[in-house]
């Protein structure tokens, strides 16, 4: 079954006097113990509601996934609204405008925004920004960097992490969206970058694609030897993605004043017992750290002076971004799974349309 192909197709009202779209969409229906599985979405379709004025319909091309859906479906209490049983899933999708009453987004423009695991979203607006045009640039690799990832990566180093040139930097989950791009936008700023990766084809990907000075896989490599050997004078700022051993094994190398940005603690999405927490929180006080947990929808304000950076250096060809694609909405609950296995290389993207 292809999502588009179905989600298109056009469907006769009564008397076959009138046509209606149709939408595929993925609904919350019950809570996963640990990873998401068969029971935990339901697959429907929708009728598409006629446009009221200052609305417009989408036609959904690409779908982001990110660690932190899993977070929005859980029992934690979090920074947002969860996800409600009976609600539709929600996500970071990119589209194109097919119909329009709304004069911010006129037929054939592109937006993103967060709304529902949907074909087609019928939107006034609220949560979406009209997406620039980048002529030359692939859009799922602009909208892979510039809607949530980028953002993130901006954010964090310079407003919550307080980069500087030469700084030593190490990031955690570095074959994943966010980390790639820390990754590079430290690099541009002069800072020396460590990416913590788990494969060697994903850490040879970091250093001879991306530019980073170096990386450890931490499935074969001692983390803590690592950077003691990689980080002799200590860390400067540590930008974590993953939690665990791994946030440990940073903490253990800090300088003196170092800081610690706190983006993602993926290693403990799926666990149904509680995590314990670092075993070297203690040099939070002996390096006198800085320790910083942030949200990037915390810091709307920032993100468009953010995006036109990394729009600049997306068409500079200063920073890339590798997409691992997933084909049909249909696939995307089994997709969201490889966030948690380190399945993924690069921004996970679903092709809707």
């Amino acid at each position: 079954m292809k999502a588009w192909a179905a989600a298109c197709e056009v469907h006769p009202k009564r008397g076959n006097m009138n046509r209606q779209l149709i939408a595929q969409r993925w609904y919350f229906r019950q809570k996963p113990a640990e990873k998401v599985d068969g029971h935990t979405f339901e697959w429907r379709e929708d009728p598409v509601p006629d446009l009221a004025e200052g609305e417009f319909l989408l036609k959904t091309l690409y779908l982001s996934l990110d660690a932190t859906n899993r977070v929005w479906i859980s029992n934690w209490d979090i920074y947002m609204e969860p996800v409600h049983i009976g609600d539709p899933m929600r996500g970071f999708v990119f589209g194109e405008v097919i119909a329009s009453r709304h004069p911010d987004y006129p037929v054939g423009c592109h937006a993103s925004g967060l709304h529902s695991w949907s074909s087609l979203i019928v939107s006034d607006g609220t949560g979406f920004s009209p997406f620039p045009a980048l002529g030359g640039i692939d859009l799922a690799e602009a909208f892979a960097a510039m809607s949530v990832a980028g953002p993130t990566a901006h954010v964090g180093l310079h407003h919550i992490g307080a980069l500087k040139s030469g700084d030593t930097v190490v990031v955690s989950g570095a074959a994943g969206a966010v980390g790639m791009m820390v990754g590079q936008i430290a690099r541009i700023a002069g800072a020396r970058v460590i990416g913590i990766a788990g494969s060697a084809a994903k850490c040879a990907l970091l250093r001879d694609e991306l530019g980073f000075d170096e990386t450890i896989d931490y499935r074969t490599e001692n983390v803590s030897e690592r950077l003691g050997q990689l980080c002799p004078d200590g860390i400067d700022l540590c930008f974590e993605n993953v939690g665990g051993d791994i946030l440990d094994a940073s903490l253990t190398h800090m300088k003196d004043f170092g800081r610690v940005v706190i983006c993602g603690l993926i290693s403990t999405y799926n666990s149904h017992e509680p995590v314990p927490g670092p075993y070297m929180f203690r040099n939070v006080i002996m390096r006198r750290l800085t320790m910083q947990g942030f949200v990037i929808l915390d810091h709307v304000d920032l993100i468009p002076a953010a995006m036109r950076d990394l729009a600049d250096w997306l068409r500079e060809g200063r920073i890339k971004m590798p997409v691992h694609m997933i084909e049909g909405l249909e696939n995307a609950p089994d997709a969201l799974n490889l966030l948690y296995t380190g399945g993924n290389t690069g921004k996970l993207l679903v092709r809707v349309a």
